[in-house]
């Protein structure tokens, strides 16, 4: 994943849709109104050093205030473990109660496993307890329907960042389908924000996809962020390889055929075996060696995608062969 862009962009969805926590979780909105984003006044002053900026703040403050009522709603991106949010989550709650005088709620966005099974102990360990609106692979379903995907595009590339990091490429692939038909530059910042969740084998599946335009596209989102594929053209390479030896056995106009051929499927095999490998690491599923070399060994196409699916719901390696 790449972090900046998909943390940036990820609070970029709470900026265009503030209640997105709460519709998505079905809790009540607590009043009506828009809170509206008021990160940069939470800001202190560093009193040792001028000119400083103290950082104990969360990553997004949103807020709304009319009159006495109001609502203060805190977000934080997660895409791994940080054990000091024990304690800072807790005092941001406090700290902007005690500013705005309104109730105040924290959103987790989290994209890894671990994160979320510490924000659940952390509810209900030793005070202060951390009481947060969690949005993660568990609470949040993925919008597979495009047509409702449409209608509500930053819960269509929320849900498919959350799930399209841990493998689910359909979920990836109904959220890209989602936003093909707003407006430029939020379809630009939404398609960059779920690109940076996906791992990059997944992202070279569905380049195979995309029509030139779209990959045109693709590839100026990961020019700006850096983030660049892997596998699929190590794979069209070695096709290319196995194609030249049968252009000399077969003569050239065949050989170039087959060479095409074969460069796509070994490019296919190669990245379904890294996106394989990526989604057991980012879900913490270890694997004994020989696993490993079993999942590099395969060369069926057929099992390698029946094991990427599976790959999002194992709990072992094991799992993943005895289920074929």
């Amino acid at each position: 994943m790449a972090a900046g862009t998909l943390h940036q962009g990820t609070l970029e969805l709470f900026r265009h849709d503030p209640w997105l926590a709460f519709d998505l979780l079905g809790v009540e909105r607590p009043v009506v109104g828009t809170p509206i984003d008021r990160r940069a006044e939470v800001e202190r002053n560093n009193p040792k050093r001028a000119g400083q900026v103290l950082s104990n703040f969360p990553d997004l403050v949103l807020v709304h205030e009319d009159g006495t009522r109001g609502v203060v709603i805190c977000v934080e991106a997660q895409g791994k473990l940080d054990l000091k949010k024990r304690w800072l989550l807790p005092y941001y709650q406090a700290a902007l109660a005690k500013d705005h005088k309104l109730p105040t709620w924290i959103v987790v966005v989290s994209y890894c496993d671990r994160v979320s099974e510490q924000l659940a102990a952390w509810k209900v360990g030793h005070p202060p307890a951390v009481n947060v609106l969690l949005l993660d692979a568990h609470t949040v379903a993925p919008i597979l329907d495009v047509k409702r995907g449409q209608a509500w595009p930053t819960a269509a590339v929320l849900g498919a960042a959350l799930h399209g990091c841990r493998g689910n490429l359909e979920a990836a692939r109904a959220g890209l389908q989602s936003i093909l038909k707003l407006p430029n530059e939020r379809r630009d910042s939404y398609r960059a924000t779920l690109w940076a969740a996906l791992p990059k084998p997944m992202q070279a599946l569905l380049k195979e996809e995309m029509t030139v335009e779209q990959r045109e596209e693709i590839w100026d989102v990961e020019r700006r962020s850096g983030a660049f594929s892997y596998g699929h053209e190590e794979g069209l390479e070695a096709g290319r390889e196995e194609g030249l030896e049968a252009g000399r056995e077969e003569g050239l106009e065949v050989g170039l055929e087959v060479g095409l051929e074969e460069g796509q499927r070994v490019g296919r095999r190669t990245t379904l075996v890294e996106l394989i490998l990526t989604v057991l690491e980012v879900r913490g599923v270890a694997l004994q060696t020989n696993e490993v070399a079993q999942i590099r060994g395969c060369d069926r196409l057929e099992t390698l995608e029946r094991w990427a699916k599976l790959a999002r719901e194992v709990n072992a390696g094991g799992q993943l062969f005895e289920q074929g």
